[in-house]
């Protein structure tokens, strides 16, 4: 049946390419994609939800490009085959990705089409990472919070005499200089990160997975690229346009015209019009529940006429997928680096380092990643407690941060070198017992502050002076 719509299609059409209908599988056998799916749960709390699946999916698999970037692949593995190797080109990223989300009830397809170069390629290189954001989301939120117990504390200043129309014109051409300076700035990072222009563009061939509202509290239609992990509207201007979309019950040829690319399409996949099903009258996930009420009442009516015969797909031929044991291992080769826009990112596998390091971000001051401005890491399962440590190579400066249970009760630790020596500044919880909760440490002085003691002592002052050997101690 499936060459048989593959024939008609071509001679219908004859403009457009191929479908992918029944490539080789790792036996070297025809299979139709459909039956590669196979609706998995897993007992990992984590694949849950779609944006666990992606993660894993993205963060488990390494991609092998398709060759030609331009052409359908011939052969298809399962997704039980990729997860021992490892290894999948984007076919095999959506189909292991799309039976997950099937597996815990999202309606969820996999969509051939084609997409821009960084998409095909997994290239990241001119994207933000969402790490930076998440930490400067943080630190802005600390800061805030510090700010707000400040001004409850502290004595308002008496107000100033001043000119309220002065004040809005400095504030005017304060923001418009802060403007013109952001503009200036972003049209430099784009000179910098510009690249030419792709001979390929709108011929790269990608696929990826739809999920569908409706299910699992999905209000609108997305996209998932399984190759980064990452979510995207339905109209995002990365994916250039789509050849068909199929799941584990069905296979649907889009025909809708896409020299616009996404933008304008609909996934009302009902409408005949504007999607051509291979099986029709198959059931549909929005037809379920009224196809089996409609079932049963035709059951229990003897006089019913009998239907037309509906084909129905076959059962999927792929063994279960069941993640190995050391699954936890997560990257191949225990390690994945991705670069980003002035930054690199380095995942490793819990326990692959002996120093516990499982994540490290590095950004740079130049996009050719060549001067490095700063380095973080993050650690588990370390006895001496660390979970963070931070290195500002521009100004010289290290931070650490401590989980509950340091020795001490030390929380963090920050120092700086100076010309004169060390600078040192370190935070501790509540539970020592002389009450100290911070220490600024210098060359000239020692301060200490301490919150909650008895005798009321909230401050310290040490004051060092040099050593002269010619005093008479």
């Amino acid at each position: 049946m499936a060459e048989n719509f593959q024939h008609q299609y071509l001679h219908l059409y004859p403009d457009r390419k191929p479908l992918l209908l029944f490539p080789l599988n790792e036996c070297g056998v025809r299979k139709f994609v459909s039956t590669t799916l196979r609706p998995t749960t897993t007992a990992h709390y984590k694949l849950h939800t779609w944006q666990g699946c992606a993660s894993f999916v993205s963060d488990f698999l390494s991609l092998e490009p398709l060759d030609p970037p331009t052409e359908l692949p011939s052969r298809l593995f399962s997704s039980s085959s990729v997860l021992l190797s490892q290894k999948a080109n984007t076919f095999e990223f959506s189909s292991l990705l799309c039976s997950l989300l099937l597996g815990v009830n999202y309606d969820a397809y996999c969509v051939s089409g084609y997409a821009t170069r960084e998409k095909c390629l997994q290239d990241q290189s001119l994207q933000p990472c969402p790490l930076l954001d998440t930490e400067d989301k943080r630190e802005r939120s600390d800061t805030s919070d510090q700010e707000q117990m400040v001004k409850k504390y502290t004595v308002r200043r008496p107000r100033e005499l001043r000119s309220r129309f002065l004040l809005q014109q400095e504030e005017k051409e304060k923001q418009e200089a802060e403007a013109a300076l952001a503009l200036k700035q972003k049209l430099q990072e784009e000179s910098e990160c510009q690249r030419p222009a792709d001979p390929l563009q709108g011929l790269r061939v990608h696929c990826w997975v739809l999920v569908r509202s409706g299910s699992r509290g999905v209000q609108e239609n997305f996209f998932i690229d399984p190759l980064t992990g990452t979510s995207s509207p339905t109209d995002s201007a990365d994916f250039l346009g789509v050849e068909c979309i199929w799941n584990h019950q069905n296979y649907f040829v889009n025909m809708q015209d896409c020299s616009a690319g996404c933008t304008n399409m609909v996934f009302d996949l009902e409408d005949l019009n504007l999607w051509e099903p291979l099986l029709f009258g198959a059931t549909s996930r929005k037809k379920l529940i009224p196809d089996v009420l409609e079932t049963k009442e035709s059951v229990l009516d003897q006089d019913h006429e009998k239907q037309p015969r509906v084909f129905e797909m076959p059962r999927s031929w792929v063994s279960n997928i069941s993640l190995s044991k050391d699954w936890k291992k997560l990257y191949p080769a225990g390690r994945k680096v991705t670069l980003y826009k002035k930054a690199k990112l380095e995942k490793f596998s819990p326990c692959v380092n002996a120093d516990g390091l499982v994540t490290r971000l590095t950004t740079y001051k130049d996009p050719n990643y060549s001067e490095v401005a700063t380095v973080k890491e993050w650690y588990k399962y370390r006895s001496d407690s660390l979970e963070e440590k931070e290195i500002n190579q521009l100004e010289n400066i290290t931070s650490e941060r401590f989980r509950p249970g340091r020795s001490l009760h030390l929380l963090s630790h920050r120092w700086k070198s100076l010309s004169s020596g060390m600078e040192r500044e370190m935070e501790f919880s509540c539970g020592r017992s002389d009450d100290l909760v911070r220490t600024v440490l210098s060359p000239r002085e020692m301060l200490q502050f301490f919150d909650g003691r008895e005798d009321f002592l909230y401050y310290k002052q040490v004051c060092f002076d040099e050593f002269d050997p010619s005093r008479n101690l």
